[in-house]
């Protein structure tokens, strides 16, 4: 977080659990040949994907309860054990199910639509967000991952300037994803983030979003999961579900037969 412009105190944590990552990869949490699983059920989903006009293509929330795989995985002790090293804090699956798992699917833009040089910059509505890659690099042109390392009211401030220049501004990175199973970590709610258009193949990609038992209450999820993303009911039940975790953590964890993870001893 230091790289990004943070102050020690204003870093999520407590004394006995720093928690000052802000962005790493790619890593690989999985086997290649787990990797590859996940790639066959992205491009199985394919058909159920929706439309989204914000930054993909189209995508498929909730992805756990249509793949037995994908659920597995997110309670998986030796896959959590994993990402929880990695950021260092102790994460288990968010509560705000419907979009703690989704697949996204970005295409080249329909002949005659006018594209911009970069997807919308945004920031995700979660703390604790693993992007990985389901497509080879050389299966697609164009779909780079890029953010902006600085903090998000200093993007603000220079929004035109960042969005006009893109990969080619000083203060923004592009993500190295070279093959399937490659996955960043990005702090989802502080890191503004975007993804240039793909112009040529297709690139597919799993966000996974994770939660903190021992920071819930610093949660900042703001703007997603909303009314018209969810409807009114699914939407009540996932906030519901979210602070009866942040109450309980313990009874949660239990409830979904997750592992009750302690905070990692080491980085």
């Amino acid at each position: 977080m230091a790289d990004f412009g943070y102050l020690p105190h204003e870093c999520h944590g407590r004394p006995d659990v720093p928690d000052s990552l802000a962005m790493t990869g790619p890593v690989a949490l999985l086997t290649s040949e787990g990797a590859q699983s996940l790639r066959e059920i992205g491009q199985a989903l394919k058909g159920s994907a929706v439309h989204n006009d914000y930054v993909v293509s189209h995508r498929i929330r909730n992805v756990e309860t249509v793949s037995p795989f994908v659920h597995a995985m997110v309670r998986d002790a030796a896959f959590l054990r994993r990402v929880s090293a990695l950021v260092g804090v102790p994460l288990i699956p968010h509560p705000l199910r419907d979009a703690g798992v989704q697949v996204n699917y970005y295409e080249p833009p329909a002949a005659g639509m006018r594209v911009a040089p970069v997807a919308k910059w945004h920031r995700d509505g979660m703390n604790y967000v693993f992007t990985m890659t389901l497509s080879d690099r050389d299966e697609y042109e164009g779909g780079d991952y890029i953010y902006y390392q600085g903090r998000p009211e200093d993007f603000d401030a220079r929004r035109d300037e960042v969005t006009s220049a893109g990969s080619h501004h000083p203060d923004v990175r592009t993500a190295p994803f070279r093959r399937v199973g490659d996955t960043m970590f990005t702090r989802g709610s502080r890191v503004y983030h975007a993804v240039t258009p793909v112009t040529r193949g297709h690139r597919i990609t799993l966000a996974v979003s994770l939660f903190c038992p021992l920071l819930g209450k610093q949660d900042e999820n703001r703007f997603w999961h909303s009314a018209p993303d969810d409807g009114l009911l699914r939407t009540v039940n996932n906030w519901r579900h979210l602070h009866q975790a942040i109450r309980r953590p313990g009874s949660y964890c239990r409830r979904e037969g997750i592992p009750i993870l302690r905070a990692p001893s080491s980085r």
